[in-house]
């Protein structure tokens, strides 16, 4: 698909990431702004008072941009507890869960779609690159700094009277088998000095190797072991939840802080 062959279909599909795009930005508006106004116990990694504690989980909740120095493939997390009140704070959350939802119910379709556009050369020449559908989609709508995956990224929400917080890392490395017209298009696609010499040296391999694997960088994950003083909504004691975001929590009567232990610094 070429610019001047985009017809009712590109314009459909425009149509609807707008709107989702929208309504998952409203949400969070409504949400931090909430949030920010909201007197209940709040913590941040680092953070030398509440004041700058809250900013910087409403600033993680907020952020859904690619900052200048951000790897395509990144997002930055915030590593917090916030207690807030079911009405509004727990229900605005549970609303920017479900437009994140609808978000990327209607954008992973449209990432295995590609186009062919002009794009700079840096040597003040044009070059003709396939791109996702749905990156050319948020340039049009002059939302291409969306990280998608940050917008992605679901609040986790706790039902429970949280008691104590316990911050662990982990270090993974994805591994995907790949078909070579997949990792072919990556390449195409790759903005990364070396990906010419990796497209040609994939051109130079047999017929027979059909699929290779991509190997992704080793990451960080942060896991956040949660205990409850009694139980949650799902009748558990403890729980574990993945912690890139700061977790939400609903405030009791006496506002007590949980104990929080945060993960040793990042070696990996």
């Amino acid at each position: 698909m070429t610019p001047k062959s985009r017809g009712p279909q590109h314009h459909a599909h425009k149509a609807v990431v707008a709107a989702a795009l929208r309504e998952l930005e409203q949400a969070l508006g409504r949400f931090v702004d909430a949030l920010a106004h909201v007197h209940g116990p709040v913590s941040a990694e680092g953070a030398g008072s509440d004041a700058e504690a809250r900013r910087r989980v409403c600033e993680a909740y907020a952020t859904i941009d690619y900052a200048q120095d951000d790897a395509v493939s990144a997002t930055r997390g915030c590593i917090g507890v916030a207690g807030t009140t079911p009405p509004p704070g727990l229900d605005r959350a549970e609303a920017v869960n479900e437009a994140k939802a609808r978000l990327r119910a209607v954008c992973i379709p449209l990432k295995n779609l590609r186009v062919r556009i002009p794009v700079k050369d840096g040597q003040g020449g044009q070059i003709v690159k396939s791109l996702p559908l749905v990156r050319v989609i948020l340039r049009e709508l002059q939302r291409s700094d969306r990280n998608l995956l940050a917008a992605y990224r679901k609040i986790p929400i706790l039902t429970g009277c949280v008691s104590r917080v316990a911050y662990t890392r982990a270090h993974t490395r994805a591994v995907y088998r790949k078909s070579r017209v997949e990792i072919e298009a990556l390449l195409q696609a790759s903005n990364r000095l070396t990906a010419a010499n990796d497209l040609a040296r994939l051109r130079r391999l047999p017929a027979t190797e059909t699929h290779l694997a991509l190997v992704k960088e080793r990451q960080s994950h942060v896991r956040a072991n949660v205990l409850f003083d009694g139980l949650d909504r799902r009748n558990r004691g403890r729980t574990q939840v993945i912690a890139d975001l700061p977790l939400l929590y609903p405030v009791g009567r006496s506002r007590s802080r949980p104990e929080i232990r945060y993960p040793d610094p990042d070696t990996g």
